[in-house]
């Protein structure tokens, strides 16, 4: 994948996923490494009925993002009030992703550029952005000169 199109939310809007439906902008981003090749582990799984490939031997490229976004969601903000929790596990759910969609489809309504909330795969807070309230300058890749270099260390060896 080309650098440029990393934070382009194309992913998205053509496959939709948790807290964005088909069609909306969005940018996915996990706290760490590890938490991002579980959550692309676990959408291969529910997308193909089996993961492909283990985590530990899942290809993939790391991106540095920088984020400012200056309105965002906290789902663990909600507390833990009877109402909260049947909201979180509704939005939460592992294999139905429709009252997630719904509520992203309100924040992105409401002006919120994005939501913080906790992976449902055992991995580590994920945030997704919605590129729609953003401007652009809201995400940058910190790291996109050192991947496009790689990548052409890489295509060198197999000329």
């Amino acid at each position: 994948m080309d650098p440029r199109d990393v934070l382009s939310g194309a992913g998205t809007r053509t496959h939709g996923g948790r807290f964005a439906a088909v069609g909306t902008r969005a940018v996915y981003l996990s706290a760490t490494d590890s938490g991002a090749g579980k959550e692309v582990t676990a959408r291969k799984a529910r997308l193909g009925g089996a993961a492909q490939i283990s985590t530990d031997k899942y290809p993939r490229v790391v991106y540095a993002v920088a984020v400012n976004l200056k309105t965002t969601l906290d789902l663990s903000a909600l507390g833990s009030s009877q109402t909260a929790n049947a909201i979180k596990a509704a939005v939460l759910a592992k294999n139905d992703l429709t009252a997630s969609m719904d509520l992203a489809r309100e924040l992105e309504g409401e002006g919120i550029q994005g939501l913080l909330f906790p992976s449902v795969v055992g991995g580590d807070d994920n945030l997704i952005v919605y590129l729609a309230n953003c401007s652009p300058k809201t995400l940058a890749l910190k790291n996109e000169q050192q991947i496009i270099d790689q990548a052409k260390r890489i295509a060198a060896k197999h000329k």
